[in-house]
């Protein structure tokens, strides 16, 4: 399988867990945090002119995480956003903290309704330093990270078809106590 060129100016996008959970992160932020005129995931360019106040996100380091058993990779995800407005408001370095902190809101506990995706962990947020081409914009950073499952699950025992498996425990097992077993589901 040829894989597709990435160093297009137009790549096509490849579907897949990050890609719906990017989609989802936007969507979601859209819908929660009206405030900002635009939240945008790995901008092209960071420019004059862009609509303020912004938010900008995007995956900024994988790490492995625990090997949850079943077939799938889990990956540590770091996020990084930089919510950014204009340097002239009234208060800008405030405004931009209470963004800040409306994002921080937004990301308690939050998995972006995907099976697939751990809650988020490590929340913090600090002041951001800007290239000199911004210096009208104040903001703040804020980073946190996600337990991210990738692939499909895999049930490695051919024989056996999935829900075959289960448990019980002493007294309460052996031949008469079968009505006694539990599936691992029940134990949960």
């Amino acid at each position: 399988m040829q894989e597709p060129p990435i160093s297009s100016d137009d790549p096509p996008v490849i579907p897949g867990e990050l890609k719906q959970l990017h989609d989802a992160m936007t969507a979601t932020l859209q819908a929660n945090l009206p405030q900002f005129q635009l939240i945008e995931a790995y901008p092209k360019l960071i420019k004059e002119g862009m609509k303020l106040p912004a938010l900008l996100y995007a995956a900024t380091n994988f790490a492995p995480g625990d090997d949850p058993g079943d077939g799938r990779l889990c990956l540590k995800v770091t996020f990084e956003a930089l919510v950014m407005l204009e340097s002239s408001r009234a208060l800008a370095p405030l405004q931009a903290a209470v963004l800040a902190s409306k994002l921080m809101q937004q990301l308690r506990l939050q998995h972006w309704d995907m099976d697939f995706v751990g809650p988020t962990e490590n929340v913090e947020a600090m002041p951001a330093e800007f290239a000199p081409q911004l210096a009208r914009c104040v903001g703040w950073a804020v980073q946190w990270q996600q337990d991210v499952y990738l692939g499909e699950t895999e049930w490695p025992w051919e024989n056996e078809p999935p829900g075959s498996l289960v448990f019980a425990f002493d007294p309460d097992s052996g031949p008469g106590n079968e009505g006694q077993y539990r599936e691992p589901e029940a134990l949960a």
